[in-house]
């Protein structure tokens, strides 16, 4: 890039408001989209209509943005099968009792499981997705949810 007299750059700019996609001038930030609608819509009912009214007790809010602006709870089996895998010493055999005592039997089995099969966590993978994780995906889309094994 060189340098004019008067110190701006060399280049012209070409891109300006007239002269790009008006789609993208139009671009909107749904914050507030249907999914948020209708979780609000049906926590409402909730409350309104009390437990019962519909056949479940919990709306787990799930659009864009920060669940726990919500005051509600991180899904932590998630959470915990992460911690685990991106600390795999925490399910070396000579750690497992401290373990047991940070984490519920389900989670840790879940991280062994997937160690088992990933080895570990990071940057890099198969592009396609681990093949122990599409395999149970396939199953479970193909409701043969007896056969896989998370």
């Amino acid at each position: 890039m060189s340098r004019m007299s008067n110190g701006t750059s060399g280049y012209k700019k070409v891109l300006s408001i007239d002269n790009i996609n008006p789609a993208v001038v139009d671009a909107k930030y749904a914050v507030r989209g249907e999914l948020a609608l209708r979780a609000n819509a049906l926590t409402e009912q909730l409350k309104k209509e009390g437990q019962g009214s519909l056949p479940f007790n919990d709306v787990v809010h799930c659009e864009i943005g920060n669940p726990q602006a919500l005051d509600q709870k991180p899904l932590t089996f998630i959470r915990q099968v992460l911690a685990m895998m991106e600390y795999p010493d925490l399910l070396a055999e000579d750690k497992l009792s401290i373990t047991k005592q940070l984490f519920p039997s389900d989670a840790i089995d879940r991280a062994m499981l997937l160690k088992k099969h990933i080895k570990s966590v990071g940057a890099y993978s198969v592009s396609q997705g681990i093949p122990h994780i599409r395999e149970n995906v396939a199953k479970f889309i193909s409701g043969k949810t007896s056969q896989y094994r998370y």
